[in-house]
């Protein structure tokens, strides 16, 4: 669940501002990348654990009235994982910390080898068990599910479980908390090469470095596409992160082809940032195709 206050600009440290307006949204990183990608036409589950609280029962609700398949998810005892997330209006810019709650006791056996038989991707990020999302990778890889690691948060990953990754997909400080540089969202296109050649594993991987309203970054088999970004009147950029990649994973699904990808994720990602929310902000396959 996500508390988010929005307020003018950001407060010194030790200084106590107003804010304009607290609401809750759903969120999570996996749950928006799951919406996202429901929104978009296609078939999603969403693997996770929501606490025994009174979010718990409000995410289950909400995940079920986008239609995603929930079956897999199940409750823990105790809190709902959380984030408390600050909109700093005159930017459009955010802070986030997250408090894992039950997203701490995820379990790669949550998803059976026979559902695992008829899945075309799966997607992983680093607010569950990273260690939990190594031995799925492992199991997809003998049902040929392609594997998308979203690295984000921002912290260090197992090189195993990069290495059972078929796409890694980061922005900047992401990339520069793995590689050890300094990038940033108008770094060169060769910094960004060469620190993605650090990170990863053989030349059949594949990455993709988002860049906010910069843009994105793809490397593919060596090569480099920039995707360039689109101008919109930003409200609130919470979740267009995760907009991207579920986009990505949703138009990949169904034409193999991860440039054309990244160019349909990052017009779905620039149309997140003109709403309020998370998962609330994905849009629709229909906004996205004819944009007004």
């Amino acid at each position: 669940m996500d508390l988010v206050v929005y307020c003018s600009a950001e407060p010194l440290k030790g200084e106590t501002i107003f804010g304009n307006s607290f609401e809750f949204f759903q969120g999570g990183k996996g749950a928006n990348q799951a919406v996202a990608i429901a929104r978009l036409g296609s078939a999603v589950s969403l693997i996770g654990k929501v606490g025994t609280d009174s979010f718990g029962d409000q995410l289950l609700k909400a995940l079920g009235d986008e239609n995603i398949d929930t079956t897999m998810l199940k409750n823990h005892s105790g809190n709902s994982g959380t984030a408390f997330i600050y909109v700093y209006e005159e930017s459009s810019e955010n802070q986030i910390i997250v408090v894992p709650g039950s997203n701490s006791f995820v379990e790669a056996d949550q998803i059976n080898d026979q559902t695992l038989s008829s899945t075309d991707i799966i997607i992983s990020q680093l607010e569950t068990p990273s260690e939990e999302t190594q031995k799925l990778f492992i199991r997809s890889k003998k049902f040929n599910c392609y594997s998308i690691l979203n690295t984000a948060p921002a912290i260090l990953v197992n090189k195993d479980l990069i290495k059972y990754s078929d796409l890694l997909i980061m922005n900047e400080t992401e990339l520069s908390a793995l590689s050890g540089d300094k990038i940033f969202f108008d770094s060169s296109p060769k910094e960004i090469e060469d620190s993605l050649k650090k990170i990863l594993s053989n030349q059949k991987k594949s990455a993709i470095v988002t860049l906010g309203s910069k843009g994105a970054y793809i490397f593919e088999e060596q090569k480099g596409t920039y995707v360039p970004g689109l101008e919109v009147v930003a409200v609130d950029t919470t979740g267009s992160g995760d907009c991207f990649v579920g986009a990505l994973a949703s138009h990949y699904s169904q034409h193999h082809h991860l440039v054309d990808a990244a160019y349909f994720a990052n017009q779905a990602a620039a149309l997140s940032v003109t709403k309020k929310g998370a998962s609330a902000s994905m849009p629709y396959l229909n906004e996205v195709v004819n944009p007004s």
